[in-house]
C-alpha cells in the first residue's frame, strides 16, 4: 500500500454506528479513499473502501464497485484479502458506499521495483508460482473471475508471499467507451489486444502476469511498448533461454499465441526450474510455425493478380477488334479499295491502343508488390484519429495516426483512412507491416484483421506501399 497519512477534516471517524474506526488514510484515488481502521467487533485492523458518488464520471463506476464487493463475498483465498462487510450511509448527494476488507500490512510489489530490487531467475520463479495460485484459484470459480487489472501496484508482499488486491473499486483504471456500451477496465501496458476490445479470458490475465515479471527482471515500465516490443526486451535478459520462452508465450499480444490457463503456466514453470523441456510452451510454438507458414503462402497467393471484371473487357474488346479487322481486310481484298486497307488499320491500332490502356489500368490497380525478402515485418499500432483539412479541396479527412518500432525508435506516420470513419476500431489496436530495415517511410501494409475476430476492416487502402510524399 501507499504510505498512510493522518485523517483530515471532512473524514469520517466512526462508521456504522461505531463499528468501525478509521485510524489514517492508506491510499486514494479519484472516486474515493481508503482507510485503516479498527473492527471494534472484533478488535482487529481492516481496510475500509470508501466510494463518493459526488466523484462518479459515471454510475458505470458504482457498478464496478458493487461488482467488487460481490466477487469478494464469495472468495476465500489466503492470498486475497477477505470480504467483512459492505455498507452506505447518507442520503442523496450525501450518500457514500463502503466496502471492508481484512487488512493486509506488507509494501507493494511496485514499491520493492522502485528501491532497485533485483530478481535473479530462481527467485522470479518461485514468486510467479506464489502469484498464480490466487489467478488459479479465481479462474476455477463458476462463473469465472478475471481480475483485469494485474499489476504492481496491485501486489502486495507480505512475508515473501504476494497477495493480489483490488478488484475494480478504487482505484485509477482505464474506461473507453466502445461500440455497443462495453467498458474497458484495466491499465495500460498491461492490457493485452483482447482486453482493449472489451473481452477478458483467463489468459488476459496470464498477459499481465507476464508483462509484471518483465518489469521484474528490467525495471522498465511497460506502457510505451507493444506486444512485439516486449518480446524483444525479452531477449535481452539474462535469463535462462527456458525461462524466457515461458515470458514469451505469457506476453504474446495475439491470444493463440499465449498460454491459456494457470495450469499450462505452472507445468512449464515445473520444467524450467528442472531444467526438463517446456511441454506447453513447445506446442505453442509449433502451432506459431505453421500458422506463420500458412500467411506467408497467403501473402504469395494474393501478390498474384485477381481475375477481374476489367480484364473480361480487356479480352471482349480484342476479340471486337479483331473480328472488325477481318472484315475490313476481307472487303478490301474483294473489292480492292485502299479504304478498307486504311479502316482495317484504323480499327486494328485503335483496338490494340485500347487493350494497352486497359491492361495498363487494371495493372496499377491489381499488380501488388509483395514484401521483398530484405524489408523487416513488425506490427503497427493505432495510435489515434485525428481530422485534417484539405487545402485544395476544403474538405475535412478523417486520418489515422499509427507506428511501428524501427532500430532507431518508433516510425510514426499519418494517413487518410479507407473508410470514412473509423469503427470501433480501439487506439491501440495492431497489424502487420513490412519496410526496408534502412527506410521505414516506405513501408507496406497488410489488410488490417481485427485480432480475434473473423470478420475483416480495412484501415487503409489495401496493397499499396506508402512512400514519403
Amino acid at each position: 500500500m501507499s504510505e498512510s497519512r493522518s485523517l483530515e477534516s471532512g473524514d469520517p471517524t466512526s462508521l456504522k454506528d461505531g463499528r468501525y474506526e478509521p485510524q489514517s488514510v492508506l491510499g486514494e484515488g479519484s472516486m474515493g479513499r481508503t482507510y485503516l481502521s479498527i473492527d471494534h467487533e472484533t478488535e482487529t485492523e481492516v481496510a475500509v473502501k470508501a466510494l463518493y458518488p459526488s466523484r462518479l464520471a459515471d454510475w458505470k463506476d458504482l457498478e464496478l464497485f458493487q461488482r467488487e464487493a460481490a466477487i469478494l463475498q464469495r472468495l476465500d483465498h489466503p492470498q486475497i484479502p477477505a470480504y467483512i462487510d459492505s455498507f452506505h450511509e447518507g442520503e442523496d448527494e450525501a450518500t457514500c458506499y463502503y466496502l471492508v476488507q481484512s487488512y493486509v500490512r506488507g509494501e507493494t510489489l511496485r514499491k520493492s521495483i522502485a528501491a532497485q530490487k533485483r530478481f535473479d531467475e530462481e527467485e522470479l520463479v518461485t514468486f510467479a508460482k506464489q502469484l498464480l495460485e490466487p489467478i488459479s484459484y479465481m479462474h476455477n470459480q463458476d462463473p469465472k473471475v478475471i481480475h483485469r487489472d494485474i499489476k504492481p501496484e496491485n501486489i502486495l508482499i507480505r512475508d515473501g508471499v504476494p497477495t493480489l488486491v483490488d478488484f475494480g473499486a478504487v482505484r485509477e483504471v482505464v474506461r473507453l467507451t466502445m461500440g455497443g456500451g462495453s467498458t474497458v477496465v484495466g491499465s495500460y501496458g498491461y492490457m493485452p489486444p483482447e482486453q482493449l476490445m472489451g473481452k477478458a479470458v483467463p489468459a488476459t490475465d496470464l498477459y499481465a502476469v507476464g508483462i509484471t515479471l518483465l518489469e521484474c527482471l528490467t525495471r522498465r515500465r511497460p506502457g510505451d511498448l507493444s506486444g512485439r516490443e516486449a518480446l524483444t526486451l525479452i531477449d535481452e535478459t539474462s535469463v535462462s533461454a527456458r525461462f524466457k520462452r515461458v515470458l514469451k508465450r505469457l506476453c504474446a499480444p495475439a491470444l493463440s499465441d499465449r498460454y491459456e490457463s494457470v495450469d499450462q503456466v505452472m507445468d512449464d514453470l515445473e520444467r524450467v526450474s528442472a531444467g526438463s523441456e517446456l511441454v506447453h510452451a513447445s506446442k505453442l510454438e509449433k502451432d506459431i510455425v505453421v500458422r506463420k507458414k500458412k500467411a506467408e503462402d497467403a501473402l504469395k497467393k494474393a501478390s498474384r493478380p485477381a481475375v477481374h471484371v476489367g480484364y473480361v473487357a480487356i479480352i471482349t474488346s480484342i476479340a471486337v477488334a479483331s473480328v472488325l479487322a477481318i472484315y475490313f481486310v476481307s472487303q478490301a481484298l474483294a473489292t480492292s479499295f485502299e479504304a478498307g486497307f486504311l479502316m482495317a488499320g484504323l480499327i486494328s491500332g485503335v483496338g490494340l491502343l485500347t487493350n494497352l490502356v486497359l491492361a495498363g489500368g487494371r495493372y496499377i490497380i491489381d499488380a501488388w508488390e509483395p514484401p521483398k525478402p530484405s524489408w523487416v515485418e513488425a506490427e503497427g499500432r493505432v495510435d489515434g484519429f485525428s481530422k485534417e483539412v484539405d487545402p485544395n479541396t476544403g474538405q475535412t479527412a478523417l486520418m489515422i495516426e499509427y507506428s511501428f518500432p524501427t532500430k532507431s525508435g518508433r516510425s510514426k506516420h499519418k494517413r487518410a483512412l479507407y473508410q470514412s470513419s473509423k469503427s470501433s476500431i480501439p487506439k491501440g489496436t495492431t497489424f502487420r507491416v513490412f519496410y526496408p530495415d534502412n527506410n521505414p517511410q516506405i513501408h507496406e501494409i497488410l489488410d488490417f484483421r481485427r485480432r480475434d475476430m473473423q470478420e475483416a476492416e480495412r484501415l487503409f487502402e489495401p496493397n499499396r506501399i506508402y512512400t514519403p510524399e
